[in-house]
């Protein structure tokens, strides 16, 4: 470790040994958050005087309007149509902005001067106007666009676009807020928007895997703030769709200003508050849940709200999103009322944002998460009484500060506070049985934690350099300091054969406290060099240290870009990187887990030898029976390298195909694996830092869109996806396994071979808007076992059938102009319906697997057809 991260390592250890309790709310703020908000918004005065000092001391303005067009049926849909702005010379600087379903579109925090507006829409005429803001104004500028006649026009471009060395889930980068709005999912959450992305898989058990690694292993950045359980690394902080801007999946993310992950890379941008008052309402309307032809209850309510607008005019701007979440799920395969899995909780995400001055912009979130799930395990093998209840609760609190130097360099800076507890248990206290029907009894395992997580990012871009092309540098540290307080308890396993009878019987010890922390520091540097219009390159480096990880981890990435042609129709693209993960934390405590003592018996009901007693500890890559020294703890984390190679190429207007490929490979991967050792020796329970996985992808995806209201998504993938069963996160995320076999490397749960995914956001005619997706691939593998729930034949060789989902939505927005006759401004009505897996396609998400079942082999439970409506109200 470098002399520069102990220095801020020792600094980030004193300063955590304060743990005292100032403000004792239902999420437990601490006085070491609420001390560096303190410090940190203290520094705001200073830069803000010096920004003041500047000369620019003007506030700022803003431009808002609508588009709309003169013929009723000419283009059915508003939303999406580009805006440009441009200031007048000698700056001549672009911004874009997007209308929303109502046609509108907003510029705000511009400084006072003469701008042009543009819109170039196809089908229509191009319109150009001119707009004078002053100081505090909000300018208001209202769009009718015409219809133009068919010509044939031929486009002259000076230079190409600068291309980008970036891979991400789709042609155009980011699925925007009308897309997630648009988009049929099960959920209003952003986690259930991103397995529409090629090399997203989401498993049978509801994780999702990047590039064949698990989402423990892959990053999830909220306004570039890591947002996830600080103690799984599970994407378990949501984000209501309502406050999110933009969102973006990158397989390849080479920037070096980005690490902790050995997977994939989620980005969010969330919406600033709006500079006039808003109010939106919606899915007022619940559901109902149905069953042998009656109402039985409530199968849905949802309900949101979104509102904000200016505290302090053209200072300080408020927005929040509240969302109610309550939903019940009935499994097939069992009976009535014992078939249902509930959630429950809400969503509140609250932003502040202050314009210190024209050059500056300090932010404040505060999301909470509370939710409760009932039976989160439950399906057709795995009853009511035998299932799991997992609850959280939990705060984020994110400051950010953006301010730009006269020369044109910003600075930057982020700090966030993330408190997140969690627990599960079963539903009682009696012994868990597995038997070749499925589970019995009662889940075997208890835990609560208590889990917090500190990160500080300060950042420097510098002005742009000028040697052999354009340079744009950008340096910047990243301290990050995760711990968590937990307990574990469980209770006896019981392993039964078909008769009853009872062949294997695994017992708990008592075991302490879970007690776990890491701080992890990383520099970085990074240059994007545009040689010319044909090449760009990305170069950088990631230097890191943890105090239970690496102690110093470099991590050199490249991305290269180039079109060999002038109008950028071609673009190809490559790049290789190494990515560190960061430290999971239960696997710095995993010998405070529960140990184990295993029986077995014979036919008679008789013990075969003693019980065998199974040590937690951590091993490395030695063999414990081998040896009587064992490391202390983990000095390694998960290490991955990625190299891709990708092209792009326009084959028409608005049409866009993409082809490529991805190898990518895992490896200080944390594994759990018995050791037994003989008669009198010692036997452990072991986790080892030798795991591995490979992935393998070809991509090819085609995005086209059409007179900009229609636009389509269509991709098929290949994937391989191998790897060591027994990796830590399928073992002990979310649920502890009742019984651990031990490891082999094979075919993981997540591998798909064979993927097609299509979606599409449609304008149709009367103004209403139709979105369907539709996913197609192998199905998921899963292995055979016997009595004792060894492997029979090849691990995950077998597979469920082919799984098909159709889903769709359709609304349309209405003018509601008698519930704004007093103010003059009209109000919307957004009313649809949604339908998910339309067919109605056996997706099985259960098999009888155990080869002494007399159903061996039978596949069951499915999820029917969901209907719900969209009732939403827009201000």
């Amino acid at each position: 470790m470098n002399s520069f991260q102990k220095i801020v390592l020792g600094f980030a250890a004193k300063f955590m040994s304060s743990d005292t309790r100032v403000v004792r709310t239902v999420f437990g703020w601490r006085r070491r958050a609420t001390a560096l908000f303190v410090v940190f918004v203290a520094t705001i005065p200073a830069v803000g005087q010096a920004t003041r000092s500047s000369g620019d001391s003007k506030p700022s303005g803003s431009i808002q309007g609508t588009i709309s067009t003169a013929q009723e049926n000419a283009a059915s849909g508003l939303a999406g149509i580009s805006v440009k702005l441009t200031t007048a010379p000698p700056d001549g600087n672009t911004l874009t902005a997007d209308t929303d379903d109502t046609g509108r579109y907003e510029f705000k925090g511009i400084k006072p001067g003469g701008y042009t507006i543009a819109i170039s829409q196809q089908g229509f005429k191009p319109v150009t106007k001119t707009v004078s803001v002053a100081p505090g104004q909000v300018a208001v500028e209202d769009f009718t666009l015409e219809l133009e006649t068919v010509a044939e026009r031929v486009e002259v471009r000076e230079q190409t676009q600068v291309i980008s060395t970036e891979s991400v889930s789709n042609p155009e980068a980011t699925v925007t807020h009308r897309e997630l709005v648009a988009l049929p999912t099960p959920e209003e959450k952003i986690r259930e928007v991103i397995p529409i992305t090629p090399g997203v898989v989401k498993t049978q058990d509801g994780k999702l895997t990047f590039k064949g690694a698990d989402e423990n292993q892959s990053l999830f950045v909220v306004n570039s703030a890591q947002t996830a359980d600080p103690v799984t690394g599970s994407f378990s902080i949501a984000v209501p769709t309502d406050a999110v801007q933009s969102f973006a999946v990158y397989k390849t993310p080479y920037n070096a200003g980005l690490g902790s992950f050995s997977g994939g890379l989620t980005t969010i941008e969330t919406k600033p508050p709006e500079e006039k008052w808003n109010f939106y309402v919606k899915n007022i309307v619940p559901s109902v849940l149905g069953k042998n032809g009656s109402m039985v209850g409530v199968a849905q309510a949802t309900p949101g709200v979104d509102f904000g607008g200016p505290l302090l005019d053209g200072k300080l701007f408020f927005s929040e999103v509240f969302q109610y979440d309550m939903k019940k799920t009935t499994v097939r395969g069992l009976s009535w009322p014992d078939d249902i899995y509930k959630k429950q909780g809400f969503n509140s995400f609250t932003t502040l944002e202050f314009i210190l001055s024209p050059k500056q912009i300090l932010t404040l979130t505060v999301n909470a998460f509370p939710l409760r799930q009932q039976h989160v395990d439950i399906n057709a093998l795995v009853p009511d009484p035998a299932s799991n209840d997992l609850n959280q609760k939990g705060i984020a609190l994110h400051l950010s500060d953006r301010y730009q130097l006269d020369s044109g360099a910003i600075f930057s800076a982020v700090a966030q506070y993330t408190r997140f507890d969690s627990n599960a248990h079963g539903q009682g206290l009696d012994a868990m049985l597995i038997s070749p029907q499925g589970w019995g009894g009662n889940f075997f395992n208890q835990w609560s934690r208590r889990g917090k997580q500190f990160q500080l990012l300060p950042s420097y871009q510098f002005a742009e350099k000028h040697w052999l092309g354009r340079h744009e540098i950008h340096v910047g540290v990243d301290l990050n300091y995760r711990s968590y307080f937990g307990v574990s308890t469980a209770n006896a396993v019981q392993l039964l054969e078909q008769n009853g009878k009872l062949d294997e019987q695994i017992n708990f010890q008592p075991a302490g406290a879970q007690i776990a922390s890491d701080t992890s520091v990383a520099e970085f540097v990074q240059d994007h060099w545009i040689l010319n219009p044909h090449w760009t390159v990305d170069a950088g480096a990631r230097l890191s240290g943890e105090t239970a990880g690496w102690s110093a981890a470099l991590a050199p990435r490249v991305g290269i870009a180039y079109t060999p042609d002038k109008d950028g129709k071609t673009v190809i693209r490559a790049g290789a990187g190494l990515f560190y993960s960061m430290l999971p934390l239960l696997a710095a405590d995993f010998g405070a887990n529960p140990t184990r003592v295993v029986s077995q018996f014979d036919s008679t009901g008789q013990l075969i030898g003693p019980p065998v007693t199974y040590t937690n500890a951590y091993v490395g890559g030695v063999n414990p029976l081998s040896t009587g020294i064992l490391p202390q703890g983990p000095d390694t984390t998960p290490r991955n390298f990625t190299w891709s190679l990708e092209g792009d190429r326009e084959l028409r207007r608005n049409m866009v195909l993409r082809v490529g490929y991805i190898d990518s490979h895992t490896t200080y991967l944390f594994v759990v694996n018995p050791f037994t050792g003989a008669a009198g020796q010692g036997s452990f329970l072991s986790l080892t830092n030798t795991g591995s996985s490979r992935y393998r992808e070809i991509e090819s995806t085609v995005r086209f869109t059409v007179h900009e209201h229609h636009e389509v998504n269509a991709s098929y993938i290949w994937s391989r996806t191998r790897g060591d069963l027994n990796n830590l996160s399928d073992v002990m995320i979310p649920f502890l396994q009742p019984v651990i076999r031990p490891n082999v490397y094979g075919v993981l749960p997540s591998d798909v071979p064979n993927r097609v995914v299509t979606w599409g956001v449609f304008s149709l005619p009367k103004k209403f808007t139709f979105s369907p997706i539709l996913d197609v691939h192998s199905g998921y593998p899963y292995s055979n076992v016997d009595v004792l729930q060894n492997y029979v034949g090849t691990p995950n060789g077998p597979r469920f059938a082919t799984y098909l989902s159709l889903d769709v939505k359709i609304y349309r927005v209405f003018p509601v102009p008698f519930l704004g006759a007093k103010t003059g401004k009209i109000h919307h009505l957004r009313l649809g319906f949604y339908s998910l897996n339309v067919t109605n396609h056996g997706n099985f998400n259960a098999v009888y697997n155990n080869v002494t079942a007399p159903n061996f082999g039978q596949f069951v439970g499915f999820l029917d057809r969901r209907d719900g409506a969209v009732i939403d109200f827009i201000d």
